[in-house]
C-alpha cells in the first residue's frame, strides 16, 4: 500500500483522494498533578476549541523516540568541556546509559480536513489527484501542485485557525514534521529519524520528497513477507498488524474505544490523559464528527419520539416498561437540554484508535493486553477486531479515510465531555538543556528531566529550589545533585570568567557536605567554626571596604540575636549609634567596638552594659572567631565550593524557639551558635552574589536553623529577592515546608513565592504530606495525592525487595520552573567520585534534633 498523500506544502497535506489536510502542532500541558484552577482551565479551553471546530478533525497524540546523542547534546550546550573534563566524562557515561533505555516523549497534533473552495474546486481535486495516481503507475513524474494552489489553502488554513479560541496554544506544522507523522506510523519500536523541532528548513522538492518514505507492506494478523510456508497462514488468527518496511518489521496492536461509562466525571473521565501514565507508551488518535447543536436536537427529537414509543407498548403492563427504557429517556431528555442550553453546543461523534507495539508480536500483544487490563476497573472498554488491524492502522494517519469498522465504535457526545478526556495534556517536566537530573515516571517510556541552574536568572526568573521530604526519603541527595550540577556545568562557552559555586553550612558530624565538595569538580574551601578558628568572621572587617551599610547591618543583626537586644530599645539605639561611630573611624573591628562602648559608658549605662556583655562573649573560645583581631579575614572568592563546617555550634531546638520565655532561658553555647549560623548565613549570601559572571547557590540544609529567627528569614528572602539580578540562588531542604517559609506569616509565604523549583519527596505523616502538597501549590486535600506522597513515592514497604527499592529511590512529585507538576525520579550523577560521597552513612545523625 501507499501512503495517502502525493504533496506536502508549508503545513497542507494533498491527498491521493482528492482532499487537502492542514495539520498544527498541540503545545501541551501538564494535568494529572497540576492545581485544581489550572485543570479547570484547561477543561474550557479544550471544550471552546471542540465547539469551534466544524466537520471532521482528527485529534493525534504520538510518542516519538528520544535521540540519546540529543540528549547528551543538550547536556553539553554552551558548556565550555574544554575546562570542565568531568562534565564532560559525565556526557559519555550518560550516552552509555540512555542507549540501554527506551526514551520517549509525546507530541500533540490536530489535523483538520480543509472544505472544498467551490463544486468546481472539488472536482478539479479529485482530477489531478487521479491524474497523479496513473501518471506515477505509468512511471511518469505528475505534475507538481501549483504554488498558487498552495497559497490559496495555506491561507485558508490560517484564517481558519485565526478562528479558533487562543486557550490551546498551536501552531502550523512543517513539512519535516509531517512526513515525519506519516513515517512514524509505519516505524513504530523501529529505529526511525527523530522528531524534528519545527525550527528546520522547508523540505526540497516542494513536497515530491513524500516519495522517499517509500511503499510499506502491512500483513493482517502478521506475515513473514519473503519467505515461503508450506500451508497458508490464517490472517485473521492474530490481532495485530505486521509493517513491513525498508526499515524493517514493525509489529502492531490496534485497539478501539468501544464502551464509555453512562455517566462520568473528572478525574476518572481524562482516559486520553491517562494513557501518558502507563509504563509504556501509546499512540492514540480520535476522530471527531462535529455536528452543530440545532441539527443534532433534531436526531435527539426523533429519539425521543421512540423512546415514548416503546414505553407506550408496555401500558396494559403492570410491570410497566424495563427499568432500561426509562433511563434511556431520562438520559435522552438530560440530552437535548444539555444540548439546547448554548447556541454554540455541538455533537460529538467520537472514534478513538490507540496504537501499541514492540519489538516482536508477543510483546505487541502483551502491551495491547495490559491496556485493557490497566482500564479493566473502570467502564472504558478498547476492543481489537478480527481482521480489522490494518483498517485501524490507517485510521491513525491524516488525510486517510474514515474506515467503516471505526464507524461501529462511535461515541456521541458533547463538547465538554469529549474534552473531559483531556486530550493533549501529557506530562512534560524539566528545560529543555541544562543536566540530566532525573527521569519522568508514568510518561510511556523513559523520559529525561534536564535542569540548567542559572536559568531562572537568565529569564528574568529565580533560580532556587526547594526540597521537603522525611528522613531516608532523598531530599538530601536531591540536594546534592543539584549542587553538583552547578559545580560541573559552570563554565560557560565564551565566558573566561564564569564557573559554578556554592557556599555550602555543613552541620553533620561526619561531614558529609565537606566529603561530597570535595568529590565534586572544582577547588573545594573549608572553614570550620569551632574553638580552634583559623579564619576570622567579624562583620565590621569583612565588609567595610565592600560596603559600610551592609556591615552595619550584619553586625547588628548578629549583636541582637547574640545579646539579646531588642533593635528600638536604648540598648539597641546605643548599640547602632556605636557601629556607626567605629565605622567611620579607621580598623573597625568588634575589638575596636567593644572600646567604643566602653567609652561611652561613662555617660550612658545602655552602652556600659553593652560593653560588659561583648567583654564577656569575648572571653569564649568559640567567640575568637569574631573577637580575635589576630586572625586573618576570611577570603572566600577563591574556591568553586565553600564548605562551612559547624558541627561543633550547638543550636536550639525547634521546640526552645517556639516562645520568648524559653529563648530567654537557652544556654549561652545556643545562643552563641544561633548568632554565628545567621553571620555564617550572611557571609554565604555575600559570596554567592558577588560576581554577575558567576553562577552561586547558598546551599542550607535543614534549613529552620535559618528562617527561625526573623533576623535569618529576612536575610533568606534578600537572597531570593535579588538573586536574579545577580546570577544567584539559594538551595534550601527540610523536613516541613514551614521551615522553609512560614504559611501564616507575610515573609514566609513571599519566600515561598519566590522559590519555583520544588521538590516533595515522601512524607508518611499526613499532615507534613498535606503541607507538602500545599507547597507545591496542588489540592492538599486530594486522596489520591495524599496517598501518593505518603505511600506511593519510594515506599519502605518491608516485603519489597531491596532491588526495588533501590530502583525506586528518589522518587518525588517536581514542581519545574514553568510551573508543571509531576512525577520524577532524581538520578545520582554518574561520576564514581561524587556516587561513593554522595550517600550519608548509617550512623550519620544530626547536632540538633
Amino acid at each position: 500500500m501507499r501512503l495517502p498523500i502525493r504533496h506536502v506544502a508549508n503545513n497542507i497535506v494533498f491527498t491521493t483522494h482528492g482532499t487537502c489536510w492542514a495539520v498544527w502542532r498541540v503545545a501541551a500541558t501538564n494535568y494529572s498533578h497540576a492545581p485544581s484552577a489550572a485543570k479547570r482551565r484547561r477543561l474550557k479551553a479544550l471544550e471552546a476549541l471542540v465547539k469551534s471546530l466544524t466537520g471532521e478533525p482528527m485529534l493525534l497524540s504520538l510518542c516519538p523516540q528520544v535521540d540519546p546523542v540529543a540528549v547528551v547534546r543538550a547536556m553539553v550546550a554552551d558548556v565550555d568541556l574544554q575546562r570542565s573534563p568531568r562534565y564532560e566524562q559525565l556526557g559519555h557515561a550518560v550516552l552509555d546509559q540512555l542507549e540501554e533505555m527506551e526514551l520517549t516523549g509525546r507530541t500533540d497534533w490536530l489535523a483538520v480536513p480543509l472544505p472544498a473552495l467551490s463544486h468546481k474546486d472539488a472536482l478539479l481535486g479529485a482530477f489531478r489527484s487521479a491524474k497523479a495516481e496513473v501518471a506515477l503507475q505509468l512511471g511518469l513524474m505528475p505534475a507538481p501542485v501549483t504554488a498558487a494552489e498552495v497559497a490559496q489553502r495555506t491561507e485558508q488554513a490560517a484564517r481558519m485557525q485565526a478562528q479558533w479560541p487562543a486557550g490551546v496554544s498551536m501552531r502550523p506544522a512543517t513539512e519535516a514534521e509531517i512526513l515525519w507523522i506519516y513515517g512514524h506510523s509505519a516505524r513504530r519500536g523501529l529505529a526511525e529519524p527523530f522528531l524534528p523541532d519545527g525550527t528546520e528548513a522547508p523540505v526540497r522538492g516542494r513536497g515530491r520528497t513524500v516519495a522517499a518514505l517509500g511503499e510499506v507492506l502491512l500483513a493482517e494478523g502478521g506475515t513473514d513477507f519473503g519467505q515461503r510456508r508450506t500451508a497458508p497462514g490464517n490472517p485473521f488468527a492474530h490481532r495485530y498488524v505486521q509493517v513491513s518496511s525498508e526499515w524493517g518489521d514493525s509489529y502492531q496492536a490496534l485497539l478501539a474505544l468501544s464502551e464509555m461509562p453512562e455517566a462520568f466525571a473528572l478525574p476518572g473521565a481524562a482516559y486520553l490523559q491517562q494513557l501518558d501514565d502507563l509504563a509504556y507508551p501509546v499512540d492514540w488518535a480520535a476522530r471527531l464528527v462535529i455536528t452543530p447543536g440545532a441539527k443534532a436536537e433534531a436526531k435527539s427529537r426523533k429519539r425521543a419520539r421512540h423512546l415514548k414509543a416503546q414505553a407506550a407498548e408496555y401500558e396494559g403492563d403492570p410491570a410497566g416498561p424495563p427499568a432500561s427504557t426509562v433511563q434511556h429517556q431520562e438520559d435522552n431528555d438530560e440530552y437535548r437540554e444539555r444540548l439546547m442550553a448554548s447556541a454554540r453546543e455541538v455533537e460529538v461523534r467520537a472514534m478513538v484508535t490507540l496504537a501499541v507495539w514492540g519489538t516482536s508480536a508477543d510483546e505487541a500483544n502483551d502491551r495491547a493486553a495490559a491496556l485493557a487490563a490497566d482500564f479493566g476497573s473502570t467502564d472504558y472498554t478498547f476492543a481489537r477486531p478480527v481482521g480489522e488491524q490494518t483498517s485501524l492502522w490507517h485510521a491513525m494517519l491524516p488525510g486517510s479515510r474514515t474506515p467503516r469498522v471505526l464507524t461501529g465504535y462511535a461515541q456521541y457526545l458533547l463538547a465538554r465531555d469529549f474534552a473531559m478526556a483531556m486530550p493533549w495534556c501529557g506530562s512534560q517536566l524539566g528545560d529543555e538543556r541544562g543536566a540530566l537530573f532525573g527521569f519522568q515516571l508514568a510518561s510511556g517510556g523513559v523520559r529525561p528531566v534536564l535542569i540548567d541552574p542559572a536559568r531562572g536568572p537568565q529569564e528574568n526568573a529565580s533560580g532556587s529550589m526547594a526540597f521537603v521530604g522525611e528522613l531516608g526519603a532523598g531530599k538530601s541527595v536531591a540536594l546534592k545533585s543539584a549542587v553538583y550540577n552547578v559545580l560541573a556545568r559552570g563554565h560557560v562557552l565564551g565566558k573566561v570568567r564564569s564557573r559554578g559555586r556554592a557556599v555550602i553550612v555543613d552541620r553533620t558530624k561526619q561531614e558529609e557536605w565537606v566529603r561530597f565538595a570535595r568529590a565534586c569538580p572544582g577547588t573545594t574551601q573549608v572553614i570550620r567554626i569551632d574553638q580552634a578558628a583559623e579564619v576570622s568572621l567579624d562583620p565590621l572587617r569583612l565588609y567595610v571596604d565592600h560596603s559600610p551599610k551592609v556591615a552595619a547591618r550584619f553586625c547588628e543583626s548578629f549583636l541582637t540575636l547574640l545579646l539579646g537586644v531588642r533593635p528600638m530599645d536604648l540598648e539597641g539605639v546605643a548599640l547602632s549609634e556605636a557601629v556607626q561611630a567605629v565605622l567611620e573611624a579607621p580598623d573597625p573591628s568588634m575589638r575596636a567596638l567593644i572600646d567604643e562602648l566602653t567609652r561611652r559608658g561613662g555617660g550612658d549605662p545602655a552602652s556600659r552594659t553593652l560593653a560588659r556583655k561583648l567583654e564577656a562573649v569575648a572571653r569564649k573560645d568559640l567567640a575568637a572567631v569574631v573577637f580575635d583581631e589576630t586572625l586573618p579575614v576570611v577570603d572566600t572568592c577563591r574556591a568553586d565550593s565553600v564548605v562551612f563546617a559547624v558541627n561543633s555550634l550547638a543550636l536550639p531546638k525547634k521546640s526552645e524557639l517556639a516562645s520568648d520565655h524559653r529563648i530567654e532561658r537557652l544556654e549561652f553555647e545556643k545562643v552563641l551558635g544561633r548568632a554565628l549560623m545567621y553571620l555564617i548565613a550572611a557571609v554565604a549570601r555575600e559570596t554567592v552574589m558577588a560576581s554577575k559572571e558567576e553562577f552561586g547557590v547558598a546551599v542550607f540544609d535543614e534549613c529552620w536553623w535559618l528562617t527561625s529567627s526573623d533576623e535569618g528569614l529576612e536575610l533568606l528572602l534578600e537572597l531570593l529577592r535579588d538573586g536574579r539580578k545577580h546570577n544567584a540562588a539559594a538551595y534550601v531542604a527540610s523536613h516541613d515546608p514551614d521551615d522553609i517559609g512560614p504559611a501564616e506569616t507575610e515573609k514566609g509565604v513571599i519566600v515561598r513565592g519566590l522559590i519555583p523549583h520544588r521538590m516533595a519527596f515522601r512524607q508518611t505523616t499526613r499532615a507534613l504530606a498535606e503541607r507538602a502538597l500545599d507547597f507545591l501549590g496542588v489540592d492538599a486535600s486530594d486522596p489520591d495525592l495524599l496517598e501518593l506522597v505518603t505511600t506511593g513515592l519510594s515506599p519502605i514497604d518491608a516485603d519489597m525487595p531491596e532491588e526495588e527499592k533501590a530502583a525506586r529511590a528518589g522518587e518525588c512529585l517536581y514542581r519545574d520552573l514553568a510551573g508543571r507538576i509531576g512525577l520524577m525520579r532524581v538520578l545520582i550523577p554518574a561520576d564514581a567520585a561524587v556516587m561513593d560521597a554522595i550517600h550519608t552513612t548509617p550512623d550519620d545523625y544530626r547536632t540538633a534534633a
